[in-house]
């Protein structure tokens, strides 16, 4: 899964989180039990653990060595000293002693606390004195006994006899004078404060793993947002065009949100349930009660339910989010567009449009949601129906004395934990996982489309100084996907400090051309040269230093005036910025504003007009002080003395530097040094005003279309006024 590649980078902060997470299992695990004992030892028990007793009186001794063979004589004689009235445990006794004791002094202490019960039959309790006299044979006395007492009890279980050991324990301990509600009361005491030190050790592990965890997921998201970010900024126009705007802000933006939100919780339970569960299932089968059964029962049920909503919402998600950058794709064109859906009274369409892509993201979200809504009360159905039958079967093993009240609430216990570690794994793997798969797949698919546009990888260095002479070389064009030529055999030499123009009808690709000087574009045929080097052979960098810019929608940014015009040199000096601005006629507006060129510019540069715009992205450009200028249309939005305003003074200020202009007026191309005439994509003029008003028909025809033939018999060009 593409998800699980974007968590290679914190793999350091994976094994923190997964130690930690692996102290919070075991303290979780490990509760169950206490609370068993809490039940078992220091309820039921009074405190007391075995039957192996810390100390015994001399008549107790007496009486289990009137029912031990000479093996277990010598075992109990070697593991209690006398020690006054009574017998104390050696403490130097090895566990696996402890063990073979307890087998031996289960059976008798559990025989000698039926024998002095009230419960025990008659010829039972007649037969306790004669034993102790030695009135009665031992092996054949015991065996009657024995047999009694069986029937008497129905069969005599290892748990009941390990009980009714422990009673025997605990009533010679009140003959011995021992306080017994002290030593439940100490037990209580000692497991009480030790679950608490594990319940603080847990909290502390959780709350470490979740901040790592969270700190992992932030860097995770921030990480991707920059690699996005940018790929998104080396890509040309094909790239862009194929993933179209408005899904790449989704791309950035909400898929990587989602796959941060999915990685907090895949660190935290995607690691801590499997943990969880493994740790659950080993203790179940180490609580003896023969209950197994129902949890494996309740993972096979949770396991079906996790593959049926995988299958079922799965191919939902992929859909759902090609919906959202629908939705965003609509609101964008309709929040950019709206003076011309204001001006052809089309607000009722947009809105039936938006509704519509609206109502489509909200069928698949119900659908999603509604097949969620099954998902959590089947899972607590299967939770509680375990429950039940827990205590069903459990009631039945404790009654037939298989097993104790606190082995059984240890054992829910732990089928609730593992339930729950499988109800993790079931919302991770049905809920989040597969919306983040399908947001780490589309954000994949981003980092990897490379731009067809990049440097080379030994790019040649430019000559310097660089003189600016522009060079199409027999070029065509096509763009992406198309196999109509925009473009068509383009042939011309724009010399260093000449100022060109391109003219021609809308969409006979005069932006085209100016776009493939920068190499936003790359010519599908022939090659364009920058002082005979083929621009290809240059790095970006390099070419892109050379060249001003103005596009024909301009574009600002956020920020100040002084900001946008020295956007190219942050460092540039104030003296600089203020030349560029007077250059580009700028420089009366903005000593209007109050906060002069450190007046707020809002995104886009709404504050300002469209030609306010314009002249400040001319300024931009003036500014970088480059050996090539590209206006595209950038003229238009001013008025012409305006327009010749800026002319003149790119004529004494840029003396030197290459100006390629495309315009639709011809007032603006008229004093040009050559004009180029496109019509369809090919170059059908070539010269001087003059030359192609004899020369060129096309020229013509615009031309006549403007200005009357007393405007078009002004003489003269830029250079010469």
């Amino acid at each position: 899964m593409k998800i699980f590649g974007f968590l290679k980078p914190v793999w350091r902060s994976m094994v923190l989180i997964t130690l930690l997470l692996a102290i919070q299992a075991a303290c979780a695990l490990t509760l169950p039990a206490y609370t068993s004992s809490l039940v078992d030892v220091g309820v039921q028990q009074g405190g007391i653990i075995s039957p192996v007793a810390d100390s015994l009186s001399a008549q107790a001794v007496d009486d289990l060595n009137m029912l031990l063979d000479d093996s277990g004589q010598a075992l109990l004689a070697r593991s209690y000293q006398p020690a006054g009235a009574v017998f104390t445990l050696n403490k130097a006794l090895s566990q696996a002693d402890r063990q073979a004791l307890e087998e031996a002094l289960t059976t008798p202490m559990a025989m000698m606390a039926m024998l002095t019960s009230s419960q025990a039959p008659p010829e039972a309790r007649a037969a306790l004195p004669a034993l102790r006299a030695g009135l009665l044979n031992r092996e054949t006395a015991l065996t009657r006994m024995e047999e009694e007492m069986m029937a008497a009890q129905g069969g005599l279980s290892d748990q009941v006899a390990r009980q009714l050991a422990i009673q025997f324990v605990r009533a010679d301990y009140a003959a011995q004078g021992i306080d017994l509600d002290a030593l439940r009361t100490g037990y209580l005491w000692r497991q009480g404060l030790l679950m608490l030190g594990i319940t603080a050790l847990l909290g502390l592990a959780a709350l470490g793993a979740n901040f790592v965890s969270s700190r992992a997921a932030a860097r995770i998201g921030r990480d991707l947002r920059a690699r996005v970010y940018r790929r998104v900024l080396s890509y040309s126009a094909a790239e862009i065009d194929k993933f179209s705007t408005a899904s790449l802000i989704t791309r950035s933006t909400n898929d990587i949100t989602q796959i941060q939100q999915t990685s907090v919780m895949m660190l935290r339970m995607m690691l801590y349930a499997p943990l969880l569960a493994i740790g659950g299932i080993w203790r179940v089968t180490r609580v003896q009660t023969g209950l197994g059964w129902i949890v494996m029962v309740a993972v096979g049920a949770m396991a079906l339910l996790v593959i049926v909503t995988a299958g079922v919402v799965t191919p939902k998600f992929k859909a759902l989010q090609k919906l959202i950058d629908r939705m965003n794709l609509v609101a964008r064109e309709n929040l950019t567009g709206v003076p011309v859906i204001r001006a052809f009274s089309r607000q009722s369409h947009e809105t039936k449009r938006f509704a519509k892509a609206n109502d489509d993201l909200t069928g698949v979200y119900r659908f999603i949601n509604r097949s969620f809504s099954y998902v959590m009360p089947l899972m607590f159905l299967v939770m509680n129906s375990v429950s039940v039958m827990i205590v069903w079967f459990g009631a039945q093993g404790i009654d037939a004395g298989r097993m104790q009240v606190g082995n059984m609430i240890a054992f829910i216990s732990y089928a609730m934990l593992i339930i729950m570690s499988f109800m993790m794994i079931t919302m991770m793997s049905t809920i989040m996982l597969p919306r983040a798969e399908v947001a780490a797949q589309r954000v994949s698919e981003v980092l990897d489309t490379h731009a067809t546009i990049l440097s080379p990888a030994s790019p040649r260095a430019l000559v310097k100084p660089v003189q600016g002479e522009i060079a199409f070389e027999q070029v065509s064009f096509s763009y992406p996907g198309s196999h109509e030529e925009v473009l068509h055999d383009l042939s011309f030499t724009i010399r260093p400090g000449e100022t060109a123009a391109v003219i021609g009808a809308t969409g006979t690709g005069k932006s085209t051309l100016l776009r493939m000087i920068p190499r936003f574009f790359d010519p599908t045929l022939g090659r364009i040269t920058l002082d005979g080097t083929d621009i290809r052979e240059l790095s970006l960098a390099d070419l892109r230093h050379q060249i001003g810019y103005v596009p024909q929608q301009a574009a600002l940014f956020s920020g100040t005036i002084a900001s946008n015009i020295a956007f190219s040199n942050p460092d540039m000096p104030d003296s600089a910025l203020e030349e560029a601005a007077r250059l580009a006629q700028a420089e009366a507006f903005i000593q209007e504003k109050e906060g002069r060129y450190q007046s707020d510019i809002a995104q886009g540069g709404s504050n300002v007009s469209g030609g306010q715009k314009q002249r400040l992205s001319i300024a931009r450009a003036l500014a970088a002080k480059p050996r090539v200028l590209l206006f595209d249309d950038s003229f238009s939005a001013l008025d012409y003395r305006t327009d010749l305003a800026v002319r003149r003074a790119l004529r004494t200020a840029f003396a030197d530097t290459t100006v390629l202009i495309v315009a639709q007026r011809i007032a603006t191309v008229m004093q040009a040094d050559r004009i180029l005439v496109l019509d369809d994509g090919r170059l059908v003029g070539e010269g001087s005003h003059e030359e192609l008003m004899t020369s060129c028909h096309a020229y013509q025809e615009i031309a006549r279309s403007q200005l009357s033939e007393s405007d078009l018999a002004m003489k003269g060009g830029m250079r010469h006024e």
